[in-house]
């Protein structure tokens, strides 16, 4: 019988537990074109990317030099699937909404088909088809920039660390890597300007810049010879359109 209440007891604590965590859970929707998600409040080691609609469920928010930055537990995908994020961001490009607007269909979403018999919708026509190529987010949305997110070519990056940070993509081309592409290389095969191994120009860099998109948090997992600032940096060009 002591058993049985050991037991009843500690799933009442486990359920309240999990109300604590769920209430702990505050909604907010990304409101900016493309969101960089970094490992610690305030710091620059990113570790995935969201973009422009994403709702995140923020647990914890914390202020460094005056700035005010949200502890993002996961994203919202279809179905309610829930997507680990575990990162930071600055709360300045997040909006807080309530759970109805956080589980409404995403802008875009496909509408269902009208019933039998009813009355041909009066709406306006639908919105006008993705460019073609244009970036796709994990999520399946088209990616595309708000005119003040658009990053260019030989525009200087304006977030990050040095080197990239004040550099544009164009010049990064001809850098040399600060971070070998194969951990243990030895750096005379690697310590060297990247045009020495690769004939990057703007069309198959960008092609590249897109596969970023697809898979933020994956592409950040890998090491890359300037960090993954320039990866970030990539693809905020990419959803400008590689202008």
């Amino acid at each position: 019988m002591i058993g049985r209440v050991v037991f009843c007891l500690a799933l009442v604590c486990a359920a309240g537990a999990a109300s604590a965590q769920e209430q702990a859970c505050t909604m907010y929707k990304v409101n900016t074109s493309m969101l960089n998600v970094s490992k610690d409040a305030g710091g620059q080691i990113y570790n995935d990317a969201l973009f422009d609609g994403d709702v995140t469920c923020v647990t914890r928010l914390k202020n460094v030099a005056g700035v005010d930055w949200a502890f993002i537990s996961y994203k919202l995908d279809s179905g309610n699937a829930h997507t680990p994020v575990e990162g930071w961001a600055a709360l300045q490009y997040l909006q807080q909404t309530d759970a109805a607007a956080a589980s409404a269909p995403a802008a875009g979403a496909a509408a269902a088909p009208p019933a039998a018999g009813a009355a041909p919708s009066t709406a306006g026509p639908p919105p006008a088809a993705a460019p073609s190529g244009a970036p796709v987010t994990p999520s399946g949305a088209t990616a595309t920039a708000r005119p003040e997110d658009v990053l260019r070519f030989n525009q200087p990056i304006p977030f990050g660390a040095f080197p990239v940070n004040g550099h544009s993509i164009q010049e990064m081309i001809d850098q040399t890597p600060f971070f070998s592409p194969v951990e243990g290389l030895d750096e005379s095969l690697w310590k060297k300007k990247c045009t020495s191994c690769h004939k990057w120009d703007q069309e198959r860099l960008c092609e590249q810049a897109k596969t970023y998109v697809k898979q933020p948090r994956f592409v950040l997992r890998v090491q890359h010879p300037f960090g993954g600032t320039l990866k970030l940096a990539l693809m905020r060009w990419a959803i400008s359109g590689c202008q």
